[in-house]
């Protein structure tokens, strides 16, 4: 049988989620059925504060790399260019964009499938792709509707596959609510998972305890509930430290108004990005983890990493619907939206060994369990075979 040939059309190859799954996906992919190759919207070497992380990685799995820029010309500028192009009322433009169309659907012939990493990835080619190019256009979703509004401009009579980490009817309504032509596939957050990590110990001798935040610095990623709580416990009485983990400037990212704001000038570490975040954790002993979730679930492969230490993590609920367990320690993975919940949910983890404990194996066999590629791996391969 014939490899089945699949373009996966990415954003870039930063350190960010999108990418980790491309690589986890690209890892754990079958190999004798599929012959891989990534279209990277970015060329390398863009940014100084993000480096192109999963390039090499991706290259030493044997995956064929595009980029976008090599076929596609740009329409030529100077005045000269200019006044001819208005003279013959656009027409040099209006060349350059069709045969940009050509070569892109030209290049896209060549692939049994085209899968779009990110409603933003498919909306950026939008309109290089002939409007009746694409019987169905599958697309594996990253932004969630809390953090984007990258559906709006959608074509939403289109007929679109997406695949993503939504198990319940009522979160796939909200999220595709106004689409008109789809059907979701299930497919969670996965990655290779090991037990070698699956250490952390509930600290009674240590007075200061230490709490931990694993993102990329950016004002799209908002800490500002998690530097709220943070004031409440200090303001408490509570010897506790705030470490800030991640790739960014805390200032361009905006954090130092919040900071500023909320005399916390020199009580908040941010600690930079980290080569291996698990061992990290464990060698600063961090006593409970925050993270951003979208109800009820982790809204990031760093809360999956967490989890494989053992590290009990509480998250603030980014989703704008109705959530049944919200403000409830009793779950996996406690989501909160009220302030005061949220710090009196802290102090119980941080102090209540039983708490504590109960969180870390819940997570831990959670992801453990339920969240290795190379066991739902099988749902992907389904599609891509279709």
């Amino acid at each position: 049988m014939s490899k089945k040939k699949i373009l996966f059309v990415v954003s870039d190859f930063y350190h960010n989620g999108a990418q980790r799954e491309m690589y986890e996906f690209d890892s754990a992919l079958d190999k004798d059925k599929f012959e891989v190759t990534l279209l990277s919207l970015t060329e390398l070497n863009i940014r100084l504060d993000l480096p192109d992380y999963f390039h090499e990685k991706h290259l030493s799995l044997g995956t064929e790399i595009l980029f976008f820029k090599d076929f596609i010309k740009k329409p030529k500028k100077g005045l000269g260019f200019k006044i001819l192009n208005k003279i013959l009322r656009n027409s040099l433009n209006k060349k350059v964009k069709e045969n940009n169309i050509a070569n892109l659907v030209t290049l896209l012939n060549k692939y049994d499938k085209v899968i779009f990493m990110g409603e933003y990835v498919y909306q950026s080619l939008a309109n290089s792709i002939p409007a009746d190019y694409f019987k169905e256009i599958f697309i594996f979703i990253m932004c969630s509707r809390f953090q984007s509004e990258s559906y709006r401009n959608f074509d939403k009579n289109k007929k679109f596959v997406f695949i993503g980490g939504f198990d319940s009817a009522k979160q796939i309504e909200h999220e595709f609510e106004g689409f008109n032509n789809y059907r979701f596939e299930f497919m969670p957050f996965c990655l290779a998972v090991t037990n070698e990590y699956n250490k952390w110990q509930f600290n009674e001798t240590c007075k200061t305890k230490k709490i931990g935040i694993f993102t990329r610095l950016h004002k799209d990623k908002p800490l500002d509930p998690f530097l709220y709580a943070y004031q409440v416990l200090l303001s408490q009485g509570y010897n506790i430290e705030l470490h800030v983990f991640g790739v960014g400037d805390y200032k361009h990212a905006e954090y130092d108004r919040y900071v500023n704001n909320l005399d916390l000038n020199g009580k908040v570490y941010f600690r930079g990005h980290q080569s291996d975040m698990k061992k990290t954790i464990l060698e600063e002993k961090l006593d409970l983890v925050w993270f951003q979730g979208y109800n009820n679930l982790p809204a990031g492969f760093a809360a999956l990493e967490v989890c494989l230490t053992g590290t009990p993590q509480l998250f603030w609920d980014f989703f704008i619907g109705d959530n049944e367990q919200i403000n409830r320690l009793d779950v996996v993975y406690p989501h909160y939206k009220d302030l005061l919940a949220f710090v009196e949910a802290c102090k119980i983890v941080l102090y209540d060994r039983k708490v504590a404990e109960f969180l870390s194996d819940k997570q831990f066999y959670d992801v453990f369990k339920n969240r290795d590629i190379f066991k739902n791996v099988g749902n992907i391969e389904k599609i891509l075979l279709e």
